[in-house]
């Protein structure tokens, strides 16, 4: 596996955490610091 497919790799995993937030804002009772935990990994894992 070079690193382009590990890039890719990671991207869709970050992607994966960033839809989960997008959901999660629709929750009636809005459940913030999940939400915030979903977007912070979702940067980590761009910035590997």
């Amino acid at each position: 596996m070079d690193n382009e497919d590990i890039a890719k790799e990671w991207f869709k995993i970050a992607e994966t955490d960033l839809t989960s937030a997008k959901f999660l804002q629709n929750m009636k009772s809005i459940p913030i610091e999940i939400i915030c935990y979903h977007c912070q990994q979702s940067v980590e894992k761009y910035w590997k």
